[in-house]
């Protein structure tokens, strides 16, 4: 059964919700990160550091007495020099299930204040303030090491911050042309 979480609320950086990025992964990551005071943040980061313990504990089980050789992967959070955390959560769009072998395709649940589903034409753009529902996936890969994924399951948006025109501060002017024009 898995073990869903939900943090507090924060400031969106970066979202991707309404549509994946396809930028570095043609198969699309829906992803956000959130920035959380450091008090919020804690209840996540120990949920984060309990599961790599114990995977490294695991691990240790596993080949005793090669401790130096077990590697961790960088934990899904940084702490800032404002004092804030930043957590960074995704989720495939798409891919193949690697025990059916049958393609499969996901979104995070998007919902408001009121627990409304947020229309797919809305963007949630940075600057919003939302919380994020996620699984926390403990992973042991070679060539990564140990570690915390956190999988983006849902978010609730309690400010919707909409995206503008690129064109926002300026207003109509007299133009002025030297000598020779533009």
């Amino acid at each position: 059964m898995p073990n869903i979480q939900t943090t507090a609320f924060g400031e969106a950086i970066y979202p991707y919700l309404t549509s994946p990025d396809t930028q570095y992964n043609t198969n699309g990551v829906y992803q956000v990160k959130l920035k959380v005071t450091k008090e919020e943040a804690q209840t996540d980061i120990s949920i984060i550091n309990k599961l790599i313990s114990e995977l490294v504990a695991e691990q240790h089980k596993k080949t005793p007495g090669v401790t130096a050789l077990i590697r961790r992967a960088p934990v899904p959070y940084t702490n800032n020099e404002d004092g804030t955390v930043t957590f960074k959560f995704k989720l495939n769009a798409t891919g193949v299930n690697k025990t059916t072998k049958q393609p499969f395709t996901q979104k995070p649940n998007l919902v408001d204040h009121e627990l409304n589903a947020i229309p797919e034409d809305k963007n949630i753009y940075g600057g919003s303030i939302i919380r994020v529902n996620y699984e926390p996936i403990p992973f042991n890969v070679a060539t990564t090491g140990l570690g915390v994924t956190l999988r983006l399951k849902g978010v609730q948006v309690k400010k919707l911050v909409q995206g503008q025109s690129n064109l926002g501060g300026f207003e109509k002017v007299e133009p002025t042309v030297a000598e020779g024009g533009f």
